[in-house]
C-alpha cells in the first residue's frame, strides 16, 4: 500500500499539470457569463449546461478566431493573457486579441458602462415614473426640501401630492403611507447627518484654537456614559412658504434634477440593480459603437482594411444616412460636461442672500439683476 502512494500523487501531479485553463474559461463563460445558445427550433428545450460546454470546446478547437470573435467580449479582462499566449500565425487572430484587449481595458469598460446607463436613464424617463418629482422627493427628501419644496406654494404641493381616485386601492393607500413613513424617516436621518458634520467641523476648529495648557482629564466617574442615551429628534415645525422669482425657482430645480440624474449615473441609487444595466448590450449606443469603428480605423497608423470594412458595416447596420455628415458629440460627455460646468455663482449667492440677507445691498428679487451689473471677479467662486 505504501508503494502505491507516491506513483498515484504523481499521476495526479500530471493530471492537474495537463488541464488546459480553455476548460475554466469555457466553464467561466457558460455558467457566469450566461451566454444564450439558441436552439435550432423554438418550441425545443433549454440546452442543458454539459451540452453548451460541449458546443463551446467544439467551437475552440475547430477555429480558435471563431471562439474569440463569438465569446470575446464575454470573457474576463484576466482570460485575454491565455489567448494572448498562444503561439499563432493567424493574423486575424492577433488583431482580435488586439481588439479585445482594448474592448476590455479600463477606460473603454468605463465609458460602455456610463453611456449604457445614461442611454438606461433615458429610457426610464420616457417609460416609468422613476424620475418623476414624487419618487424623487422619496429617495432624496432632504435635498428635494432644500431646493425645491420649500418654494412650493400650498396649491402646488396639493396638485403634487394628489392620488389618483380613479385608481385608488386600499393596497395603493398602504404603500403611499408606507412610502411616505420611510421618506420622514430618511429625511431625518439626513438632517442628523448634516448636524452631526457641522458639529465635526465646529469641534476641529475649536480644538486647533484651544491651548496646549489644558492638559488635565475629567476623571471619569462611576455611572457615566461616553455618549448621551438619547439623540435629537426633529419634530414637525409649522411651514412657512419662502418666497423667491419665478428664475430663481427653475435654478433650484434643475440643480435638483441634475444631482438626481448624477446620483443614477455614478451608481448611487441603492435601489437600482446596476448589473443589469452595465452588462446589457440593450443600452449600448448604436450610432456610437459605428463612431467609434470610425476613430479606430482614421487612428490607426495602417488604416488597415479590416477596421475600414468594420466601419462600413457597423454604417450599413445601423442605417446612417449621411456617412459624411458632421457627427455630434457623444450625448452623455456634453450631458456630463453641462453637470461639471453649471452655474454654481447663482446657487451659492441664493443661499447667501436666504441666511445673510443684510450683507449684500439687494433683495433676493433683485438678485440677479445685481449679479449681472457686477464684475466676476468680485462675486465668482
Amino acid at each position: 500500500m505504501d508503494t502505491k502512494e507516491p506513483s498515484s500523487i504523481e499521476e495526479n501531479v500530471e493530471e492537474a499539470e495537463d488541464i488546459d485553463p480553455i476548460n475554466d474559461i469555457i466553464d467561466y463563460l457558460v455558467r457566469c457569463a450566461k451566454i444564450s445558445f439558441k436552439n435550432a427550433h423554438v418550441d425545443e428545450l433549454e440546452i442543458r449546461t454539459s451540452d453548451k460546454i460541449k458546443m463551446a470546446c467544439d467551437i475552440y478547437k475547430k477555429s480558435p478566431t471563431d471562439f474569440l470573435l463569438q465569446f470575446g467580449k464575454y470573457l474576463a479582462p484576466h482570460h485575454i493573457g491565455y489567448f494572448e499566449n498562444m503561439q499563432s500565425a493567424d493574423e486575424s487572430f492577433r488583431e482580435c486579441i488586439k481588439q479585445l484587449k482594448t474592448y476590455h481595458s479600463e477606460k473603454s469598460r468605463c465609458k460602455r458602462v456610463r453611456n449604457r446607463r445614461y442611454n438606461a436613464l433615458q429610457k426610464l424617463q420616457n417609460e416609468t415614473d422613476y424620475f418623476c418629482e414624487k419618487q424623487m422627493m422619496y429617495r432624496n427628501p432632504l435635498l428635494y426640501e432644500q431646493l425645491v419644496g420649500q418654494y412650493l406654494s400650498d396649491e402646488e404641493i396639493k396638485e403634487r401630492d394628489c392620488v389618483d381616485n380613479e385608481n385608488l386601492t386600499f393596497l395603493s393607500m398602504i404603500l403611499e403611507t408606507v412610502d411616505r413613513n420611510e421618506m420622514r424617516e430618511m429625511k431625518n436621518e439626513q438632517m442628523l447627518e448634516e448636524d452631526l458634520e457641522s458639529m465635526k467641523l465646529t469641534n476641529a476648529e475649536d480644538e486647533s484654537k484651544s491651548t496646549s495648557s489644558n492638559k488635565l482629564k475629567k476623571k471619569k466617574q462611576w455611572g457615566d456614559f461616553d455618549t448621551p442615551d438619547t439623540r435629537p429628534t426633529y419634530m414637525p415645525e409649522p411651514r412657512k412658504q419662502n418666497l423667491i422669482t419665478a428664475p430663481e425657482r427653475n435654478l433650484l430645480r434643475k440643480e435638483f434634477l441634475q444631482e438626481m440624474y448624477c446620483s443614477f449615473i455614478e451608481g448611487r441609487d441603492a435601489e437600482v440593480d446596476y448589473n443589469s444595466i452595465d452588462n446589457n448590450e440593450q443600452y449600448d449606443d448604436l450610432e456610437q459603437v459605428s463612431q467609434d469603428a470610425e476613430d479606430r480605423y482614421f487612428d490607426s497608423e495602417s488604416n488597415d482594411i479590416e477596421n475600414l470594412e468594420e466601419h462600413m458595416k457597423l454604417v450599413q447596420e445601423y442605417g446612417r444616412k449621411n456617412s459624411g455628415s458632421n457627427l455630434c458629440d457623444d450625448p452623455l460627455d456634453v450631458f456630463m460636461k453641462h453637470i461639471t460646468n453649471k452655474n454654481n455663482n447663482y446657487i451659492f449667492v441664493l443661499f447667501y442672500t436666504s441666511y445673510f440677507p443684510a450683507v449684500l445691498p439687494v433683495s433676493q428679487a433683485n438678485i440677479f439683476q445685481y449679479l449681472d451689473e457686477m464684475q466676476p471677479a468680485t462675486w465668482q467662486v
